[in-house]
């Protein structure tokens, strides 16, 4: 129950540090900012070697500070098992995502999150992912630097 109910405060601090800075932006720059999806600039960092890429929407992932990224990953893409040192907070934006627990990947613990699911995976738990069918795109968003840790090579 005090895991429940300290992740749900997390997710609320994190909900209000990015309304807050999306205020603040908003206030500073006196002008209201968006982003089309056709106008959202996909890269492929240099850790993404299996087809996955990565877009910035808001702030800076690498660096840290309030931040929002989106992952594309290809139909038939895996993600090996791997653990994060902050909470992953994940929104499915399309297709579905396929998500595993544990320190090995295993396609038979991969349960399926269609589009419009949210996840909150905690700091520290070994996890892996997939996209069987379709392309599948993923909304993260964090407070600090985002690190992954792979457990399996």
């Amino acid at each position: 129950m005090n895991r429940i109910v300290t992740v749900a405060a997390a997710i609320l601090g994190m909900v209000a540090a990015i309304a807050c800075a999306m205020v603040q932006a908003q206030v500073d720059n006196k002008a209201v900012t968006g982003l089309t999806p056709n106008k959202v600039r996909w890269f492929t960092p240099t850790y993404y070697n299996d087809g996955r890429q990565r877009a910035q929407l808001f702030g800076d992932s690498s660096r840290g500070g309030v931040w929002i990224d989106r992952v594309k990953i290809p139909s038939g893409g895996r993600v090996l098992a791997h653990t994060h040192t902050q909470d992953e907070l994940v929104t499915v934006i399309q297709g579905a995502w396929l998500l595993g627990e544990g320190a090995k990947f295993e396609e038979a613990k991969l349960r399926p999150y269609p589009s419009g699911s949210f996840i909150v995976i905690p700091a520290g738990v070994a996890h892996f992912v997939a996209a069987r069918e379709g392309l599948v795109i993923v909304q993260l968003s964090g407070t600090g630097k985002f690190q992954t840790d792979y457990i399996e090579k």
